[in-house]
């Protein structure tokens, strides 16, 4: 059939199909197979296909499978669907009771296995297309302190499509129980020619303790945003920040939050993604308030969107989607899709420990991470 189109008009059709079709129609011909697999292709369709986002979820819990994740999947009114997900087999060893997503990156979703210090054997970091089944083991860290440390992970893109994973080593001070030492030790691993750990030397002059939960780390066009504290000062009470990583400069920053939210460090607080914004999530020991950035980087731009008044039932903050709908888990109930506007919740029939949820943005794509571990 390729014979009596040319070429253009034929990805032009081409570029519209979904991944697994895409897959199919490698074997049709060469000719297709070279379309296909290309580099123009696959920056193509990923780009006319960025707004077809779903979410990546996984679970633990007894009635969980542990070599699974979900793929929730949103209406076309950017609602949550109900009863709409799909499950995915993991086709590499990797022990999901111990591991956590990173986060996820045109269509490549890093995992984490916090299992890595007590049986470095096994895995500690990989990145996977669910998409194509295609992932890539990474080699071990090269930075693994003796003393008691804590490790905080990013992952991300360029405008040149090479992906990188950063790593935060924040080592314990003996002679302060509970304090860590700043700014940390940093090493950036990128899926280039090099395919190795490198450490960065000279590149962080932010002293903040970033933060490792899932809802404490947000990505938003090339940079990923942790949630952090500022160290302790006799002076002035501990405070709560934003410390930020442009993976392409390779530089970190600092990104204030709202003042209300940043008086009180033991505040129970969360980052998310509204529409390419950065929204954080507070409790002020009343209700939960929603606030987005209106303005990247600019302080005075923080607009509170709405205010969540079921204080005492809920329990975590999963995820929003751009609808402005928030998912999260309230005690008793398990997961519950809120609705700003209604004030009302619903069921989005998914179920598992309120307290093991963790999702990402997912976006299927086209892309290859090589080196297939």
């Amino acid at each position: 059939m390729s014979d009596y189109f040319p070429a253009d008009l034929l990805s032009e059709i081409l570029v519209k199909l979904p991944v697994k079709t895409l897959i199919r129609f490698t074997a049709v011909s060469k000719s297709w197979r070279s379309i296909i697999t290309s580099a123009a292709f696959i920056a193509s369709h990923l780009s006319n296909n960025s707004e077809n986002q779903t979410l990546l979820l996984t679970r633990h819990g007894k009635h969980c499978k542990l070599d699974q994740f979900s793929l929730l999947k949103a209406s076309e009114n950017g609602n949550f669907g109900i009863n709409s997900s799909s499950e995915i087999e993991i086709p590499f060893e990797f022990p999901i009771d111990y591991s956590r997503i990173v986060g996820s990156c045109d269509g490549l979703v890093c995992l984490s296995n916090d299992m890595f210090f007590r049986n470095p054997s096994i895995p500690s970091i990989i990145i996977w297309n669910p998409s194509v089944r295609n992932h890539i083991v990474l080699p071990n860290p090269t930075i693994n302190p003796i003393e008691s440390h804590n490790v905080v992970l990013g992952f991300g893109g360029l405008s040149s499509n090479v992906y990188k994973v950063v790593r935060l080593v924040y080592v314990r001070k003996i002679d302060d129980v509970g304090c860590l030492s700043v700014p940390p030790q940093v090493e950036i691993f990128s899926l280039d020619a090099r395919r190795s750990w490198r450490r960065l030397i000279g590149g962080v002059d932010v002293t903040l303790w970033a933060l490792k939960s899932m809802h404490c780390r947000a990505y938003v066009n090339g940079v990923v945003h942790w949630l952090a504290y500022k160290p302790f000062d006799e002076n002035q009470p501990r405070r709560c920040s934003i410390l930020a990583f442009d993976f392409d400069n390779e530089v970190f920053g600092e990104v204030m939050p709202p003042d209300e939210l940043a008086k009180e460090a033991s505040v129970s607080l969360g980052i998310f993604v509204i529409e390419d914004s950065l929204v954080i999530v507070g409790s002020n020991m009343v209700s939960w308030n929603v606030w987005m950035m209106k303005e990247y980087c600019v302080r005075e731009s923080w607009t509170k969107l709405y205010t969540i008044d079921l204080l005492e039932e809920i329990t975590n903050f999963v995820w929003f989607w751009n609808s402005g709908e928030a998912l999260l888990t309230i005690r008793d109930l398990g997961l519950v899709v809120y609705n700003p506007e209604t004030k009302e919740t619903k069921d989005p029939g998914i179920y598992g420990d309120p307290y093991s949820f963790f999702v990402d943005n997912y976006v299927e794509s086209l892309v290859l991470v090589r080196g297939h571990g």
